[in-house]
């Protein structure tokens, strides 16, 4: 056989592997942990494998009775990503990672803390924000359980109290256990 026909031969198979990956996330498909990101969430966050996607869930709740400088009394948030894998590889029997590319929404409320020191804070009005987004993130996994990633996101948020549309590029994080 010729090297040209080894070639042919291996590089469908090649791009097969790529389209069709061989996730380290099969083993333990849920994962429970933290998150910090616009689109994905600042808190408590679950995620899930399936068969050729992933989506996961994240949420937190911050309240206050007093009001204070750089308190805001309120604040909730709310996030959800669809992800699919791009490439997954096991570097070693500890070690293994997925690139992923993922489109998420997410929605914001707060009351935030208004005045100063001298005068004194009072509540400001329930401000909601909504947005969504889109990109690339890396999730490295140590010992098949402990799961550590990295996005890299563009966003557009919308508030409508203030009728403001902004679009952002920020990383988000997380770190979770895989069960």
């Amino acid at each position: 056989m010729s090297t040209r026909s080894k070639t042919l031969l291996v590089t469908p198979l090649f791009c097969l592997m790529l389209l069709s990956p061989a996730f380290a996330e099969a083993q333990y498909p849920n994962a429970l942990g933290v998150q910090v990101g616009r689109i994905a969430g600042f808190g408590i966050s679950y995620q899930r494998w399936e068969e050729g996607f992933g989506y996961q869930l994240a949420t937190g709740l911050n309240y206050h009775s007093w009001v204070a400088e750089g308190d805001d009394r309120f604040v909730y948030n709310l996030g959800f990503e669809i992800q699919r894998p791009l490439v997954s590889h096991d570097i070693s029997s500890w070690l293994s990672g997925t690139l992923y590319l993922f489109a998420g929404i997410h929605h914001r409320g707060y009351e935030e803390a208004l005045g100063s020191e001298s005068t004194g804070y009072t509540v400001g009005p329930y401000t909601a924000e909504f947005g969504a987004g889109a990109g690339v993130g890396v999730e490295a996994i140590l010992f098949d359980h402990f799961a550590f990633g990295t996005e890299f996101v563009i966003f557009g948020m919308y508030t409508p109290r203030e009728d403001r549309f902004a679009v952002n590029m920020l990383p988000q994080l997380s770190l979770r256990y895989r069960f």
